[in-house]
C-alpha cells in the first residue's frame, strides 16, 4: 500500500482537537494467556492474548499472540489527522467522544457545522463524521458520513451505498492520505442523500407499510403481520396481540404519531421516525445503558437496513 503514513510516533494534536481524549484517555497492552489443568495441576500456555487497559486491567478484547493493539486515543488521533487532511472547511467543528464496553468500543463523532444545507421540511443538517473502531473485533477501524439535523437534533443515517466513506484493519499503520481523499467525497454523498430526502418528501406512505416498517426495526415483523392479517390496520390491536411488550415500537409508534403530524404521512416522516429512535430512544435495559453508544451505532446499522427494504418502499 502506497503512501502509508504511521503517526503513532509522535503527537498530532492540531489546536482545534487541543483537548485530550475524554473517556478514551488510556493504553493498552496485551496479557498472555495459560490455561489450568485441574487434572494435573498444571499451567498450558496459550495462543492468545489478552489486551487490558493499562490503567484498571480490564479485559477488552481476546486475540492470536500476534495481534498488535493500538489504544483508541492513538486512533482518534489518525480521525483528526485524516479530516486535517481532507480540505474539508473544519471552521466551528465540534468533537464528541464516547465509549462503550469498558473501552472495548470508541466512537468519536464530528460535527462540521460549515457544511450545512436545508431539508426538504426547512429545518437545517449539518455533515457529520463518525469514527468507530474496537479493541473485541466488534468493528474495523471505519469512517462514515451522517448528518446532523438542527431542529430535532437527530443522527440522519445516509442510507446510500457509499455510506461507509472509509475503512481499515486496526493496525498501527493507516494510510492517512488515501483516507482524506475519500473522506473528502462525503460532500458528493451527502448531495445524493439531500435529493433522497427530497424524494423521500413527496412520497406518501400507508399506514400498514409505517407499521410493518417500524416492526422491521423493532424486530417484531411477523408478529405485527399475523396481528394485521387478524385484526386490519390498527395499533391497538397490533399493541393488544404482541405476546410481550416492545419498548422499541412502542418508542416508534409514538414518535410517528408526532413526526406525522409535523411533516406529513411521507417516507421523509417515516425516515425521521426511526433516526429519533437510532439517536434518541433509552437502552433497552438497564444492564446496556452504559453501553448505550454502542447500541445506538447498532441502531444506525437497522435503519439502513430499513429504509432501504421492501417495507419501506413499496406501499403495503
Amino acid at each position: 500500500m502506497e503512501n502509508v503514513i504511521s503517526i503513532f510516533n509522535r503527537e498530532f494534536q492540531p489546536s482545534i482537537f487541543d483537548k485530550g481524549y475524554g473517556s478514551a484517555d488510556f493504553d493498552v497492552a496485551t496479557v498472555p494467556l495459560v490455561y489450568f489443568d485441574e487434572t494435573t495441576d498444571q499451567w498450558h500456555p496459550s495462543k492468545k492474548v489478552s489486551v487490558v487497559r493499562t490503567d484498571t486491567y480490564e479485559e477488552l478484547g481476546v486475540h492470536g499472540t500476534n495481534y498488535k493493539p493500538v489504544a483508541p486515543k492513538k486512533l482518534i488521533d489518525a480521525q483528526r489527522a485524516i479530516i486535517m487532511r481532507s480540505e474539508l472547511d473544519t471552521d466551528g467543528i465540534v468533537e464528541k467522544i464516547e465509549t462503550s464496553h469498558n473501552g472495548a468500543a470508541t466512537f468519536v463523532k464530528y460535527r462540521l457545522p460549515s457544511h450545512m444545507y436545508t431539508t426538504p421540511d426547512g429545518d437545517t443538517a449539518c455533515l457529520t463524521l463518525l469514527g468507530v473502531t474496537s479493541l473485541n473485533s466488534t468493528f474495523s477501524f471505519i469512517m462514515s458520513a451522517g448528518a446532523h439535523q438542527s431542529a430535532c437534533f437527530n443522527g440522519q443515517v445516509f442510507i446510500g451505498d457509499a455510506a461507509a466513506l472509509f475503512k481499515a484493519r486496526h493496525t498501527k499503520n493507516l494510510d492517512i492520505d488515501r483516507a482524506s481523499r475519500t473522506i473528502v467525497k462525503c460532500l458528493e454523498v451527502f448531495d445524493r442523500e439531500r435529493d433522497r430526502w427530497a424524494e423521500m418528501y413527496k412520497t406518501p406512505v400507508t399506514e400498514k407499510q409505517v407499521m410493518f416498517s417500524l416492526a422491521e426495526a423493532a424486530g417484531c415483523l411477523d408478529l405485527v403481520r399475523a396481528a394485521v392479517n387478524e385484526s386490519g390496520v390498527s395499533w391497538s390491536a397490533v399493541f393488544d396481540k404482541l405476546p410481550r411488550f416492545n419498548s422499541a415500537l412502542t418508542y416508534l409508534a409514538k414518535a410517528w404519531s408526532q413526526y406525522s403530524e409535523k411533516q406529513g404521512r411521507n417516507q421523509w416522516a417515516l425516515y425521521n421516525t426511526l433516526t429519533d429512535w437510532s439517536t434518541h430512544a433509552p437502552a433497552p435495559s438497564k444492564k446496556s445503558e452504559i453501553n448505550i453508544a454502542s447500541v445506538s451505532h447498532k441502531r444506525q446499522d437497522v435503519v439502513r437496513r430499513v429504509v432501504n427494504s421492501d417495507v419501506f418502499r413499496i406501499a403495503a
